[in-house]
């Protein structure tokens, strides 16, 4: 170990003699940021024996929040160097969401640690929505179908599916999992996000409870060596602009799960074009998830066995908002198809529609607020829990920045 040491101290010496120090005139200080995101909702939806929202409650409070440290110094060669590390505020399983480190200067930004893909830290959604309500994967949504379809696991009536319309995915196993991202400098109104994930399960250093000590192990149906890319172009006209984005997210491999062949690696596929005339603003989105689940016949944890399934779905949506003041008025629309050619699935549709309004009370402190339609559809009918399932929501919510 002492030899080891040395020899690293050497090269070091070696280096620093080889090239001038760059020095700043501070070192890196952290700052306080973040957010703090709280809803009141209530939901009326189907409630009879084996419906979704039976021995469910009718309202409740939620809520949201991050407290961000970001820190960061620029040298005198124009490097800046910093960190940014999130702290969650409202759950205790993941107490830090991303934590990363990052250089920027004049070649763009790198950063490396736990942190979004490309796809979705880079992705456009459409106008309409508000920090807590949205037709598409909302801070906040009240409809009962969180137990009914899931990405891998065959669910209530064999169904399959995204358990919001969400429209921003990247195919990581753990969204925040450990990856490297590269963002280019704005040519013209372009700019180009390219990332790179090890490992798509692993988020946080300690594994094991100690130091980091060897590779992660390859977990069944766990993926690795995934890639993303996102393009975003944006344009300031007179009185006019656009805003637009497009890109996909791929898996490189996936271990063998629980016996089974090897499932055919994910590919997600994501665009979006939004335009402002003025105080109005209209935009689509629209996200293609091959292979959102791909599987044979396997046991899963609890000893079950799950037929197969072979399951394509889509997002897809639009929305508006208009601007008066200190007023901003929304509505936003999307769907969802989930198609499973397997044996043993159904195919699944779920639409939601939403009302919108928001308020700015002073800078950082908004009040928002919602009326929202959820309706599901299966083909074949997956039993009368299930289809024809639909809820209407009320929410009032508040939005701080700091």
């Amino acid at each position: 170990m002492k030899r080891i040491t040395l020899l690293g101290s050497t090269a070091l010496v070696g280096a620093g003699m080889m090239a001038n120090p760059a020095m700043a005139a501070d070192g890196i200080k952290l700052g306080l940021g973040g957010f703090f995101r709280t809803a009141y909702m209530a939901t009326f939806d189907d409630d009879s024996e084996g419906e979704l929202g039976n021995e469910r409650n009718t309202d409740g409070v939620f809520s949201d929040a991050e407290i961000y440290f970001d820190g960061e110094t620029t040298l005198d060669n124009g490097l800046t160097a910093g960190a940014h590390v999130e702290l969650e505020g409202e759950q205790s399983t993941d107490q830090i969401d991303e934590a990363y480190v990052f250089f920027s200067g004049g070649f763009g930004e790198m950063r490396a640690g736990s942190q979004d893909d490309a796809l979705a830290g880079s992705c456009l959604l459409p106008p309409g929505g508000t920090a807590n309500f949205s037709a598409f994967s909302p801070n906040q949504w009240g409809a009962n179908n969180d137990g009914l379809a899931t990405t891998g696991n065959a669910a209530v009536g064999g169904v399959v599916g995204l358990t919001s319309n969400a429209a921003c995915i990247g195919v990581d196993d753990n969204e925040d999992a450990q990856k490297l991202v590269y963002i280019t400098p704005s040519f013209g109104g372009f700019q180009l996000a390219l990332s790179y994930t090890p490992n798509g399960g692993d988020e946080t250093h300690e594994e094991f409870g100690g130091p980091h000590i060897g590779m992660p192990i390859n977990e069944d149906a766990e993926s690795r060596h995934n890639f993303a890319a996102y393009a975003t172009y944006t344009y300031e006209g007179d009185g006019w602009g656009l805003s637009a984005g497009g890109g996909g997210s791929f898996e490189g491999h996936v271990e063998q799960s629980n016996g089974a062949p090897d499932r055919d690696e994910q590919k997600f596929y994501q665009a979006a074009l939004n335009l402002t005339f003025g105080q109005f603003a209209i935009g689509g989105v629209f996200e293609y998830y091959n292979n959102l689940l791909d599987q044979g016949s396997f046991i899963n944890a609890d000893g079950d066995l799950i037929g197969d399934h072979n399951v394509d779905a889509w997002v897809a949506g639009g929305g508006v908002a208009y601007t008066l003041d200190a007023w901003t008025l929304g509505a936003q629309y999307s769907h969802q198809d989930a198609d499973d050619d397997g044996g043993d699935g159904v195919d699944f549709t779920m639409d939601r529609a939403v009302l919108t309004a928001d308020y700015a009370l002073g800078p950082g402190i908004n009040l928002d607020g919602e009326v929202g339609y959820s309706w599901i559809d299966t083909s074949p009918e997956a039993g009368d829990n299930i289809d024809d399932y639909d809820a209407l929501e009320i929410g009032i919510g508040t939005a701080l920045t700091f």
